[in-house]
């Protein structure tokens, strides 16, 4: 069931149940006050009838008495009868075959025990009518025929019919019945165009607009001139694919650039990989002719330092050769299961002279038993010793390098931490270190931690950097403890 549907369901029960509550209520008003009237005319009809009965005595017609009570059967008047207030006889009546006969006790009761006379219902003859009791008090006028001793000379019992008075009840329930519905039908009628034009119509509007949007067409705008929701709903909507849009093509820009970049850096990684190649075999040719050369000079020779100084410039070329030919051309992995710690202990030791050369204390912590990891030992221990240089290269003088490994059971990962207290890294250059190249010293080639990131990567890892300045680094290795 959509939306329009629902809300048109739910308005009409909701208006059912109030147009129904008032009309019930509605109902019992007129009928209270359709009972009233008709209970006035039946008062008023019963003082019609005494004051009649009175004049007609009072003028000395006492033997038209019967004939008056017979005329005033009517089509509402049932009957109307006189009868003895001591023994309930009845002394004349509209009906002449019940002269003589006894009142119904409930009458008789109903006259001693009321205070006022008023309108009251019973069944007479298998159907409904209104009764009244009213005396008929011995006057002075009347004196004249009757003994003053009498305070009542008789009562006066009328019976009129009420069943125009039921047929306008259910005259009335028919109409509230029939104006209820009608007015439920037009209200829902026009709930379910007001909604189709206010609700449905722009809702599916907005939709096909999305769906167009959804198609790739972000150029697609929604039409409205309406100030309310509605309006505001779709103005959101064009706005936002406007920024979709131009997201889009910011991307796509930057993607086309990004894709020129990597066909460059893969141009220029073949290139260096080509000619680090070239250069590889040279260099070790003229390290081996330079050392048999020096063998030929005598020990006080100044030329030793300058082949010593040669040689170790050699060196270095050697291994930025070494580490760009493993940036441009790594080697696969060689998974196997075994202990981080091993692979730690010997990156360690092949920085240990350097860093006691410089004063700085490399501590390991225990830390956690992790037991084995799935990696591959020679790239991770590469990666582990890039990480190492580059915390000694940030403490030029004294510091601690400080290792410990961690297990993060909610994740099901390892972090091996490398935290150091050199200077710190700038929060703009954090952001650029594992790119090819990039260094903040005069020396190197800016390869290693981008060595070390494309390593970790490889082995479904990550490394996160925390940096402050004056303070010190870490850099968290983060692998994963099991493989699936």
């Amino acid at each position: 069931m959509n939306l329009k549907s629902k809300y048109i369901l739910f308005t009409t029960c909701m208006l059912f149940v109030i147009i129904g509550a008032f009309s019930y209520q509605n109902l019992n008003l007129q009928e209270k006050e359709i009972r009233e009237d008709e209970k006035e005319k039946v008062v008023l009809i019963t003082e019609i009838i005494k004051n009649g009965l009175v004049t007609v005595m009072l003028e000395g017609r006492g033997r038209e008495f019967q004939k008056f009570l017979q005329t005033i059967v009517t089509e509402d008047i049932e009957k109307a009868w006189i009868f003895n207030p001591d023994g309930g006889t009845i002394l004349s009546s509209s009906l002449p075959s019940q002269i003589g006969s006894s009142v119904p006790s409930e009458h008789v009761t109903r006259f001693k025990t009321q205070k006022i006379p008023e309108v009251f219902s019973h069944r007479e003859a298998e159907k409904t009518v209104y009764s009244i009791i009213v005396p008929i008090y011995n006057e002075h006028a009347c004196q004249k025929c009757h003994s003053p001793k009498n305070e009542i000379l008789g009562v006066l019992d009328v019976e009129v019919s009420i069943a125009k008075t039921l047929q306008r009840i259910n005259d009335s329930r028919k109409r509230m019945i029939l104006f209820s519905i009608i007015t439920l039908i037009v209200i829902s009628i026009s709930l379910a165009m007001l909604t189709t034009y206010l609700v449905n119509k722009p809702i599916n509007s907005i939709i096909d607009t999305m769906k167009k949007a959804e198609n790739g067409d972000l150029t697609v705008k929604f039409l409205s001139r309406r100030k309310d929701e509605i309006g505001k709903l779709g103005s959101s909507l064009n706005s936002m694919l406007f920024e979709l849009d131009k997201a889009r093509r910011e991307i796509e820009h930057c993607h086309f650039e990004e894709m020129q970049s990597v066909e460059k850096m893969a141009t220029i990684g073949e290139l260096s990989s080509a000619i680090a190649h070239e250069i590889k075999n040279p260099l070790a040719g003229i390290s081996g002719a330079i050392q048999v050369l020096a063998e030929d000079f005598p020990e006080d020779d100044a030329r030793k330092d300058i082949i010593a100084e040669v040689l170790n410039e050699i060196e270095r070329l050697d291994r930025a050769v070494k580490d760009l030919l493993l940036f441009a051309r790594p080697p696969d992995l060689h998974l196997i299961q075994t202990s981080v710690q091993p692979i730690i202990e010997r990156a360690k030791r092949l920085i240990d002279l350097q860093a006691q050369k410089q004063g700085v204390i490399i501590r390991q912590i225990p830390g956690d038993n992790i037991g084995e990891i799935n990696v591959d030992p020679e790239q991770m221990q590469q990666a582990f010793l890039n990480i190492m240089l580059n915390a000694l290269q940030s403490m030029p003088g004294e510091g601690t390098l400080t290792i410990a490994t961690y297990f993060m059971p909610n994740r099901d990962e390892v972090d091996i931490a490398f935290s150091d207290t050199g200077r710190g890294i700038e929060e703009d250059a954090i952001k650029n270190i594992f790119k090819p190249f990039f260094t903040t010293r005069h020396t190197g080639t800016g390869l290693g931690l981008a060595i070390s990131r494309n390593i970790i990567e490889r082995h479904n890892g990550k490394i996160i950097v925390d940096s402050r300045i004056g303070i010190g680094s870490t850099f968290h290795v983060i692998l994963k403890a099991h493989s699936s």
